[in-house]
């Protein structure tokens, strides 16, 4: 009875390592990040809550521009275009910081935790010298 569940364990635990292999993303780089993203962001901000449509692109070099939709409990609805965007660093198990500029004097710093071999990752800003800025959220790459 043993010898017959040995298959099935074995089985089970190579789908369990296939299946968490994009986890750890091991040699993730800005350049699997270049093309078209879209991200959600909700959180605190200068406008108080805020939640954030965003669509940017990246280059090989992790650089962009973004177009931020917003709606607000303290502005007016908006639409921004031109919004510089950068992954500043990222390790080789993916994680990493970004920025996002929305505007003069506007702007967030993002810890991130890139999934999937470089198709999604997670963002927040915790950066403590914004304060008072909470966006969070997660951002996936749009298929060509």
């Amino acid at each position: 009875m043993f010898t017959k569940r040995m298959p099935l364990l074995a089985a089970a635990l190579l789908l369990s390592c296939v299946a968490g292999s994009n986890v750890a993303d091991a040699g993730v780089t800005k350049g699997q990040m270049a093309g078209a993203w879209t991200a959600v962001l909700s959180g605190n901000t200068g406008c108080g809550a805020t939640s954030m449509y965003v669509t940017f692109s990246l280059n090989l070099l992790g650089n962009g521009t973004a177009s931020i939709q917003q709606h607000s409990t303290g502005c007016a609805d908006s639409t921004t275009i031109g919004n510089a965007i950068s992954i500043n660093t990222l390790n080789a198990r993916g994680r990493g910081t970004a920025s996002l500029s929305c505007g003069t004097g506007c702007g967030w710093v993002f810890k991130i935790q890139v999934a999937d071999g470089g198709k999604s990752f997670i963002l927040t800003d915790v950066e403590p010298t914004n304060p008072n800025n909470t966006p969070t959220g997660m951002a996936i790459h749009v298929a060509p």
